[in-house]
């Protein structure tokens, strides 16, 4: 089978869905699928944001189409929650929906993009492609995409665990923490500066900040501008996937703040790269736990589970509470069984 994969943001963008990306498809190609994976050039980087997503749509509903019928794919995968319009008609193109956070945001261009996209899916009763059991739930509750079948594609780490291993495990003290966080609205991160991490800093734990790189980003740390001096906290930039792993195996603990997510994949790289995780209770991260993640509710109970897990002295365990491997291969035979048993529907992926 030759997969098609419309990465064209990831020309751009590094982490979050890209990264989904990257992972997805070393995992198919592990799987001994042809995958020909469609991205941005590097100059793309310079555009104004705005202008590079609007490129982005007119690429995904024009050019990706044609590729997929010049190139002959079985099977288009559009990993961004949308997808062209055409490919879903043509029963080609397969969305990977990751979770509804869009839609919960005030009335923009892009939010109508997306709405416009789930309403020809609703239409067809298409296919879909979701990353994990939850957010297949939410999907289901939210009664946006009709009655089509629903196939977990997850998240997958095949490079994130080969890039661990090649980064030697030094570890600094465990009162320095690595925070996983983000800019955007779900990441709360206005919260984070004002009731946590002058608790943290004052206590003397060393933060470095995975996530935020953005001149902006530095600018809403204003306040601890002695902290950043000092090294006590510390940005760590725009990094590459080894950097991030490197980052990652340099904490014991790794710290994963949000009110909400489409998956949780900080949860899991921190503990795939063997540290203790600290995160906020939330139904997306309570799914990934085991012995070695703590889950706090407030800043008070945040300050409890730390002292917990700096004064852990067991070994950290390896983790194996997300079988990726298991669930990607489920993934693709549930898809292609579905396509034999019913190869005339719109849906069935073309054989």
């Amino acid at each position: 089978m030759h997969i098609l994969v419309n990465d064209f943001i990831g020309g751009v963008l590094d982490r979050g869905i890209p990264l989904y990306v990257r992972n997805l498809v070393d995992g198919l190609r592990e799987e001994e699928f042809r995958v020909t994976v469609i991205r941005a050039p590097g100059y793309c980087r310079k555009m104004p944001r705005g202008v590079f997503y609007a490129i982005a749509v007119l690429f995904e509903q024009i050019v990706m189409p044609l590729i997929g019928l010049l190139l002959r794919a079985d099977l288009t995968l559009y990993p961004y929650n949308s997808i062209a319009i055409i490919d879903v008609v043509t029963g080609r193109g397969r969305i990977v929906i990751h979770d509804l956070e869009q839609l919960n945001r005030g009335l923009s261009p892009s939010k109508l993009y997306y709405l416009a996209c789930y309403r020809v899916l609703r239409w067809l009763n298409s296919h879909i492609f979701t990353i994990s059991a939850l957010t297949h739930q939410r999907l289901i509750e939210s009664g946006l995409l009709g009655a089509g079948p629903i196939t977990t594609l997850p998240n997958t780490f095949h490079a994130f665990e080969r890039l661990v291993g090649l980064v030697a495990n030094k570890r600094d003290p465990k009162t320095s923490i690595l925070l996983c966080t983000g800019f955007t609205a779900n990441k709360d991160l206005p919260t984070v500066i004002a009731d946590y991490l002058p608790k943290l800093l004052a206590a003397g734990f060393r933060v470095s900040i995975l996530g935020l790189h953005r001149a902006p980003d530095t600018a809403k740390l204003g306040s601890f501008v002695s902290f950043l001096n000092s090294g006590q906290l510390r940005l760590c930039g725009q990094l590459t996937d080894r950097e991030v792993a490197a980052e990652y195996r340099k904490h014991e603990i790794a710290w994963v703040h949000s009110l909400r997510e489409g998956f949780g994949r900080c949860v899991v790289e921190g503990r795939l790269a063997g540290c203790r995780v600290i995160c906020t209770d939330i139904p997306e991260f309570t799914k990934l736990c085991d012995d070695d993640v703590c889950l706090y509710t407030n800043s008070n109970d945040f300050g409890s589970a730390l002292d917990r897990l700096v004064q852990t002295d067991t070994p950290i365990r390896s983790y194996d509470s997300y079988p990726y491997r298991e669930l990607l291969r489920e993934a693709i035979q549930e898809a292609q069984l579905s396509a034999r048993a019913a190869p005339a529907e719109s849906w069935a992926i073309p054989r």
